[in-house]
Order: structure tokens, then sequence, then C-alpha cells
């Protein structure tokens, strides 16, 4: 075979092995000779969103307080003193703190409460007068004097809250008479007010 004839071979194989079949059908190709450029994959980063739901809220609940005034004894005499009650403060709060005695507070030192510890009282409020309503013996079992400032107690605390400006004091269903600050006695049904125990209030600095 001449040089001519080695070259029109050579060309009618490379012709023949790039063409199509001629079913017309692809025929797959090993891996070893698919070039690494059609084969390599490609990685595309991704950012992870958290969802709505997923979100976690926490709730911070506040305790308010009022600052009330409540009326204890020192020496024979009524001096005001102040706590601090869960807000709002109502008048039967305040009523069952001071029916309650003296804390432990360092505030609270050389004061004496005249109330009985064993008395228990409910309070109504109507067009700012408060009806104190207990049962007998109330305070009767107590010295005049001790009789005088308890009164003083309720009536300067009670009196100092919103709404509140005249005291009835009620026993067993009956309205009752009952000692100002100076001593002499009230008509039954006749309210008394802040004013009426100014001679037995006091002041501590």
């Amino acid at each position: 075979m001449n040089r001519r004839q080695l070259v029109c071979v050579l060309v009618t194989l490379v012709a023949t092995s790039c063409g199509l079949p001629d079913e017309g059908r692809f025929i797959a190709l090993p891996t070893s000779e698919i070039p690494d450029a059609l084969i390599a994959t490609t990685t595309t980063p991704t950012t992870s969103v958290p969802s709505d739901d997923a979100a976690t809220s926490t709730t911070i609940t506040e305790t308010l307080y009022d600052t009330v005034e409540f009326y204890f004894v020192s020496a024979n005499r009524v001096v005001r003193s102040e706590r601090l009650i869960v807000s709002p403060a109502t008048p039967t709060q305040v009523l069952d703190t001071l029916l309650a005695g003296l804390d432990a507070g360092s505030e609270t030192a050389g004061l004496r409460s005249a109330l009985p510890r064993r008395l228990s009282a409910t309070i109504e409020v109507r067009r700012g007068v408060a009806r104190v309503s207990s049962t007998a013996p109330f305070l009767s079992d107590l010295e005049p004097l001790d009789q005088r400032l308890a009164i003083a107690q309720l009536v300067l605390t009670l009196t100092r809250r919103p709404g509140i400006g005249q005291i009835i004091f009620v026993v067993d269903g009956k309205e009752i008479p009952v000692p100002r600050g100076g001593g002499d006695l009230t008509t039954a049904g006749v309210a008394v007010t802040y004013d009426d125990y100014l001679s037995v209030l006091s002041t501590r600095d």
C-alpha cells in the first residue's frame, strides 16, 4: 500500500468512528471515555433560615406594689408607717393587713398594735363611707385607752385610702358608738373621720 492509499484508509476510519450509528440510537459511553469537565459536580452553598414557629418568646411578669400608710401605736400615741401591698391595694387588703399586725421589719421597732390578734372584720365602701363590720366582743375586752387607739388605727389607716373619707362601725349587724381621739363617744351610726383622731396622732422621725 502506497502513502496515498494509507491516508485514504485512515480518513475513512475516522469518519466512520465519529458518525452516528445507522439505527439512529444513542450509545452509552464508558465513564473512562467521558471528559472530566462533563462529569464534574458543582456544589451551591445554601443558607438555613429558622421559621417563625421555631422562635421562642419569653414573657416577664412584673409585680406592682402600692405604698400604703398604716397606723400603729407608740407610747400611747398613733404613728404612721408604710408598707408595700400588691397593687391594686383594695380596702379589704388594707384592712386585713392592719388586722394581721406588725411584721418583723426594722422600721416597726418600738411599735405595737392595739387591735386584738383574733379580731376579724370586713369592709364595704359606698359613696366615700366605709362600713367596718365585726362580731362581739369587737374591742369591748380592751382597756378604754386601747379601745380609743385601736379605733384610731382603723380610722386613720382606712381614710388614707382613695375613696374613703368616713367610717361607720357595725357589730353583729348593728351600728355602734365609738370613742373619738379625745375620749368622747359618738352616737351609734355617726361616721368618724381622720380629723377626729388628730389628738392621738403623732409623727416618728
